[in-house]
């Protein structure tokens, strides 16, 4: 068992007694470099226009849904990022990492915190036995966390984690060959600073298929991604979809599946499903660090944000074929009131609950300290105290 408040008073007495400062950041981080990419349509990719009603068949399998959470802690010389992860679902009790008061713990070989800092304060962490096993303060690729961008580091630990703590889950028979696993978020990263992480993710995925274990990734923030915004896409919709239509120029994958929603006059209770497609990279730097190609669908439900992607592998497509087009239909059709798979939702609710008991203990043993938080802190601080109590 982890000792939480060890972990974070031994931190915060090396921390104070440091004299340095942050200096701005170099490394940007991003989204995938979509223009880099190659999407085509399967030959079996169709535009269905569904009930949502419709699809509310029983699953041949349980899930277990994975989710991650991460909050970020600001002062003048350190940024110090929580992260956790929560699995619910297929039988089992919530199971949590670090562990909490509501879930059952498991052992996982990862961090569960990031930390940029000045250099002093990073190595006295990576030399200390107990702190180093639980804060990483180095990317996979050997570099210190001192001017990453901060959405690199988070990356980092909070994907690693999910990886690490999937992982753990199969070691422990959490995971066993009649459940089928989906990941709130992609299912991995294709980007150069991710490389070693991409892989990482890859490596239990294939290891999970070859268990007999699919598994999918639900992606709901969409709006900064451009796969469907070129030309093959948009001559398969216009093909299947009579009056689409699209300035690929000024797009983004929300706003084409807004845009063919409103072609195909969908309206309450109804849902428009594309897919399958397949995502690969072509010439150029990506196709270096594009691990395995993706096949997706995007669905659109008109129901609050209402789009999402679902997305896997190719060699666990290939593999699971049946099961995973079964997944789809099933998670279209339970949708909840923000348009979204509601057993995302409840994943969700329980990874943030992890970092949000975290971060507040966190909060209140720094102020002790005579550290004096950032304002984005305070903020993530309000949003954490308005989480408690709610249902999910």
């Amino acid at each position: 068992m982890i000792n939480i408040y060890s972990v974070f008073t031994k931190f915060l007495d090396i921390a104070a007694g440091s004299k340095g400062a942050l200096p701005p950041h170099k490394y940007i981080g991003g989204n995938e470099p979509d223009n880099e990419l190659s999407v085509s349509p399967l030959r079996n990719a169709q535009i269905n226009k569904v009930r949502l009603s419709g699809l509310r068949v029983s699953f041949s399998r349980d899930f277990l849904v994975i989710d991650g959470s991460s909050r970020s802690f600001s002062t003048h010389n350190f940024k110090f990022f929580i992260t956790g992860v929560a699995a619910y679902g297929a039988r089992n009790p919530i199971i949590t990492y670090p562990e909490t008061m509501f879930g059952k713990s498991i052992d996982v070989e990862w961090g569960f915190a990031g930390l940029k800092a000045p250099l002093d304060i990073l190595k006295v962490v990576e030399s200390d036995r107990v702190l180093s096993g639980y804060i990483r303060v180095r990317s996979l690729e050997g570099d210190y966390f001192v001017e990453y961008d901060d959405g690199v580091v988070v990356d980092e630990v909070r994907m690693g984690l999910e990886t690490s703590f999937i992982n753990s889950l199969l070691n422990n028979k959490f995971l066993t060959n009649d459940l089928f696993l989906v990941i709130d978020g992609p299912i991995y990263l294709a980007m150069k600073e991710r490389k070693r992480l991409a892989d990482m993710r890859i490596d239990v995925m294939n290891k999970l298929s070859n268990s007999g274990i699919p598994a999918v990734g639900v992606v709901k923030r969409v709006e900064g991604s451009g796969k469907l915004c070129r030309g093959s896409v948009v001559d398969f919709v216009v093909n299947n979809a009579e009056g689409f239509s699209v300035d690929v120029n000024n797009c983004n994958d929300a706003a084409f599946m807004y845009r063919l929603g409103q072609t195909m006059g969908v309206g309450v209770g109804e849902a428009v499903i594309l897919g399958p497609l397949k995502v690969s990279a072509v010439s150029g730097k990506l196709s270096d660090y594009f691990s395995e190609d993706r096949v997706f669908w995007y669905v659109y439900t008109g129901i609050g944000p209402g789009v999402f992607r679902v997305e896997t592998l190719e060699s666990i497509y290939r593999k699971h074929a049946e099961l995973i087009e079964e997944s789809v239909q099933w998670l279209v059709g339970n949708v909840d009131d923000a348009g979204m798979p509601y057993i995302i939702d409840v994943a969700d609710y329980y990874a943030k609950a992890v970092t949000r008991t975290l971060y507040i203990r966190f909060y209140q043993l720094s102020l002790g300290r005579g550290f004096r938080p950032t304002y984005d802190t305070l903020q993530e601080l309000s949003r954490a105290l308005g989480e408690e109590g709610a249902k999910p």
